[in-house]
């Protein structure tokens, strides 16, 4: 004989937020009065606006407005899913108190405590309790503390922290937080540790200072076991809504010498017509990225730093741009050029003009010039133009005649005429599942021819060449199953004043399936004679394996190269990567780099061995480890050296 199981349906109403907020209990028996309290036994069920908890029995106290739920607790909301042994819960506040506590808070943010109180839909604060963004059953690594402060989605916080890899505590940090956004506190960061091979072990102690609701200050001191004592300090602050910034000094102090750099970053922009912009990079002298931690190779091998102010202001037809420019070329050399500071420009957008098809434009400037190693002077330049367009049918006709005044503060006024006609077609060929896109150009350029001399070289603006050139090009698409395949283009230039062609420049890209992408850049010379393949590059993915080869040769600087990789996936999680590139022109090697990188989603790194040969012959290597923790940060480890 089958068992009949009764199920009561409890709807109760309470006043919260304005209006009458229905709960629904449902259990195998439910014992009470909906106005005082209600008992359920028997795999209760209470839902409550987006709230769902389910338990083995359950007690409602109206008065109170809360719901006691024990015995295999599940509460699931949103993202947040949670296992425990007894829930209390606030239907008004939605505060909570959990015990036994074991599971998602959010995706990706898993949680263990032997308490935990939920003080609003984002704050939760976990006792005795392990704190993990790894998705995986035994994470990579996790965090535990006597309480922890979680902000969901976006930081936690905890005092006496341990560190584990793999439930095994290796660092022990009196305080421990990840990126805070509200209810920040001051206390010590996680350290971060780093090599280089004449400097010894890195040791970098950071220190997070709250300086109100809008600014935020980090200090860290860095001790170098061999040799080297660093200071930092970085300020970000918000001055409002669409007004903020940063500023970062780093101060390193070796034995023989002191290197620093100061950098500005701010933005304004007050609406979507106004922007402005502050950047200051400012380095002590070319020494300094060699004694940086810093493992960026780009930036270790600059010669110059760059600091700029802008500022831009768009009305309808009309937009002012001021910008400021030095440039501090570490070598000395800025002394002996110029600076723009600063430069101011007008410019009026193509403007109708009433009862013509002409429309008006006009660009200005004014700029102020200064030499560290003397000499200053300012330039001021109109430029206005007038336009025809007409479209006829696919074809598009553009004329375009522009005068140009130049007056110096020293020497003569320059006066230029210049004349630009465009005229372009575009034609589509549809051919059944594919089609293609054609695009002719020929583009007439005309240039008035003056003696320049006489001027000063501020810089090369300075120096307009007399031309008449005509340019045709073209430029071809095709598509087909819902995708561009290809896309081919080809350009050239006929100096009439001359009577020579320039040469012939071309480029396509070609992914005619998805595992193979060929890319190449050319040209053809008449006075070279052949063609010359400037940038050849190909792409195949077969199976698992991504392979490259590019093959660069630089026409400025006569620099050849074939430079060529691979990646395998060695599991999910794990590639193995290999590049080289072999410098054709002299015959050798110059690059070698191998490298292991593993993503598991709450971490990610990378390990890796790279030599560079020198035109000297002698070989800078080094090997690199970086990891990057989610919501901890990055941290490094770099072993250089060099061979003769």
């Amino acid at each position: 004989m089958r068992r009949s199981v009764l199920t009561f349906l409890f709807l109760l109403t309470l006043p919260a937020f304005g209006g009458e907020v229905p709960v629904v209990i449902t259990a195998k028996e439910v014992k009470g009065n909906v106005n005082t309290s209600v008992k359920a036994h028997g795999r209760v069920v209470v839902k409550y606006k987006d709230v769902t908890i389910e338990g083995d029995k359950g007690l409602y106290d109206r008065k109170r407005e809360t719901i006691r739920v024990w015995g295999n607790v599940v509460i699931k909301e949103g993202d947040t899913e949670l296992h425990c042994k007894n829930l209390i819960y606030n239907l008004n506040t939605k505060e909570a108190l959990l015990e036994n506590v074991e599971g998602w808070l959010s995706r990706g943010e898993r949680l263990k405590a032997e308490r935990i109180k939920r003080v609003s839909e984002k704050e939760w604060i976990a006792y005795d309790g392990e704190y993990t963004p790894c998705s995986h059953k035994c994470p990579d690594w996790s965090v535990s503390a006597k309480k922890f402060k979680i902000l969901l989605g976006e930081s936690f916080a905890g005092k006496w922290v341990a560190f584990r890899v793999k439930e095994i505590p290796i660092l022990i940090s009196p305080y421990l937080s990840g990126p805070i956004k509200r209810e920040r506190k001051s206390g010590f960061l996680f350290p971060r540790f780093g090599y280089i091979s004449k400097d010894g072990f890195i040791y970098k102690q950071p220190f997070y200072l709250v300086l109100g609701r809008s600014a935020d200050l980090t200090l860290t001191y860095e001790k170098r076991t061999i040799d080297g004592e660093g200071k930092q300090a970085e300020l970000r602050y918000v001055l409002g809504e669409k007004n903020r910034g940063d500023l970062t000094y780093y101060q390193l102090n070796k034995s023989d010498r002191k290197d620093w750099k100061f950098n500005l970053n701010h933005t304004y922009k007050p609406s979507d017509y106004a922007y402005g912009s502050a950047k200051a990079e400012i380095v002590s002298s070319r020494e300094y990225y060699k004694s940086s931690s810093n493992l960026d190779t780009v930036e270790q091998s600059q010669v110059y730093t760059k600091s700029d102010v802008t500022v831009s202001k768009l009305w309808e037809h009309t937009v002012l741009n001021a910008n400021a420019v030095y440039l501090r070329y570490l070598d000395g050399s800025a002394d002996t050029i110029y600076q723009r500071l600063p430069s101011l420009s007008i410019y009026l957008l193509d403007s109708p003009i009433p009862k013509t098809p002409f429309t008006f434009n006009l660009f200005s400037r004014a700029t102020y010039f200064y030499r560290k190693a003397g000499g200053s002077s300012y330039r001021v330049n109109l430029e206005p133009s007038l336009k025809l367009s007409k479209q006829i049918g696919r074809v598009k006709n553009t004329s375009e005649l522009t005068y140009m005044y130049t007056y110096y503060q020293f020497g003569n006024s320059r006066e230029l005429w210049r004349f630009k006609n465009s005229t372009k077609v575009n034609r589509f060929y549809p051919l059944g599942s594919y089609a293609i896109s054609v695009n002719p150009e020929l583009t007439f350029n005309y240039v008035e021819s003056k003696n320049q001399e006489s001027f000063p070289l501020y810089d090369i603006t300075d120096r307009i060449r007399g031309e008449r050139r005509l340019s045709p090009a073209v430029e071809l698409y095709l598509y087909g199953k819902g995708k561009r395949l290809a896309r081919i283009s080809a350009q050239t230039d006929y100096l009439l004043n001359g009577s020579k062609w320039k040469e012939l420049k071309g480029d396509f890209e070609i992914t005619p399936t998805y595992w193979l992408t060929l890319r190449e850049t050319a040209d053809v010379s008449p006075q070279r004679g052949g063609l010359k393949f400037l940038n050849s590059y190909a792409q195949v993915n077969l199976s698992r394996i991504n392979l490259w080869i590019n093959h660069y040769n630089g026409k400025e600087m006569d620099i050849q190269y074939l430079k060529w990789g691979f990646k395998l996936p060695l599991s999910p999680f794990l590639n193995f990567n290999y590049i080289q590139r072999y410098d054709l022109k002299n015959s050798t090697d110059r690059e070698r780099k191998y490298s292991f990188t593993m993503n598991r989603g709450c971490w990610n790194g990378e390990i890796s061995y790279r030599w560079i040969k020198n035109y000297d012959s002698t070989i800078d290597y080094q090997i690199v480890l970086t990891i990057n923790l989610v919501k901890l940060g990055s941290y490094g480890y770099k072993f250089t050296g060099k061979k003769e």
